[in-house]
């Protein structure tokens, strides 16, 4: 098998048995995590590169003798050059994170990917939603983290600066706990932005157990970083993992995490939707969360009613079988 996914894929695996039955959790996340281990070798290696060129260009923008500190409720004195002109190429990160979203969401459902295409297809394909989400995410980073410096400071003149500041840190944890959700809508389902934006919102409260899971894992690993000694062939470690697997562990950890969620909410929904079982009496991500799913006016949902255009699920993507026709024809 080559490096980057060039190799004999036509060899079928040993499979699993249909009367076999489940396995826990994280009995299930560590087997796929070995059997895919050199795959999300591959895939780390592939994402390093774009990352090494933009931190390559955070250094330059570093070293630019423009530096400036900046005094944030009389108590806080940050340099704005480097906490928030530094971080800005990251932004162009950000659509390579749809070839780790597309290639671990196929992982945590246990199935195949062709790591090299699979990445650069969903990285083509998805671009501008991720683009734009991390313009966003820089915006929202920057906001917050005024605010909470300046709020923060502020207390010392009295308690009722402890309300914002906390709704501040509310803010933060909620976009983080969506920001698990989203890059596994932006491959796998054709909705608009906003819609994946509120149903990510959504999934902060549905899946809270799991996203508080992941963030204390997350959290964890970060403490390790930061407060392991850093001896010699401490560093030597760090970059290998770096280089080799930590920051598609993480993208699998997230998508393993939230995929069943996704899975339950949206993706089983509509397949009831399609197959005409929304009526019964079932627990429907209609009745759990109105409005979901929805994406058009109602106007429009009478319209597809009448024609009858459903959900298909297809090569990774949930759409509208109207979607399909017009593509076909294009």
């Amino acid at each position: 098998m080559g490096l980057f996914g060039f190799g004999n894929y036509d060899k079928p695996g040993p499979g699993v048995s249909k009367d076999e039955p489940p396995k826990a959790a994280p009995i299930r996340f560590f087997e796929v995590f070995a059997r895919k281990f050199s795959k999300l070798v591959q895939l780390n290696l592939i994402f390093i590169m774009p990352a090494i060129l933009v931190f390559i260009m955070m250094i330059a923008i570093y070293m630019a003798p423009t530096h400036y500190m900046v005094s944030i409720a009389n108590v806080f004195d940050v340099d704005a050059w480097a906490s928030f002109v530094v971080p800005l190429p990251l932004i162009l990160l950000s659509p390579f994170m749809a070839g780790l979203a597309f290639v671990t969401r196929n992982f945590a459902r246990e199935e195949h990917a062709f790591v090299w295409s699979d990445f650069w297809d969903a990285v083509k394909g998805n671009w501008k939603y991720f683009l734009l989400n991390g313009v966003i995410c820089y915006l929202v980073f920057t906001l917050l983290t005024f605010a909470v410096l300046y709020y923060y400071g502020m207390t010392a003149s009295g308690w009722f600066y402890y309300i914002p500041l906390w709704l501040c840190v509310v803010v933060a944890v909620v976009f983080l706990f969506a920001q698990y959700y989203l890059p596994i809508m932006f491959v796998t389902f054709d909705l608009k932005f906003t819609h994946a934006y509120k149903n990510a919102l959504i999934f902060t409260v549905a899946g809270f157990g799991r996203n508080i899971l992941v963030t204390v894992i997350l959290g964890a690993m970060l403490f390790a970083f930061l407060n392991i000694p850093l001896l010699n062939i401490t560093v030597l470690v760090y970059v290998l993992l770096l280089l080799l697997i930590i920051f598609s562990f993480i993208a699998y950890l997230i998508s393993f995490a939230v995929y069943p969620v996704i899975d339950r909410y949206m993706i089983q929904a509509a397949k009831r939707m399609e197959s005409g079982e929304a009526e019964k009496p079932s627990s429907t991500v209609e009745e759990e969360f109105p409005g979901l799913f929805a994406q058009t006016s109602g106007d429009e949902e009478d319209d597809e009613e009448e024609d009858g255009d459903k959900y298909v699920y297809v090569n990774g993507r949930l759409m509208k079988k109207s979607d399909m026709k017009d593509s076909h024809q294009d």
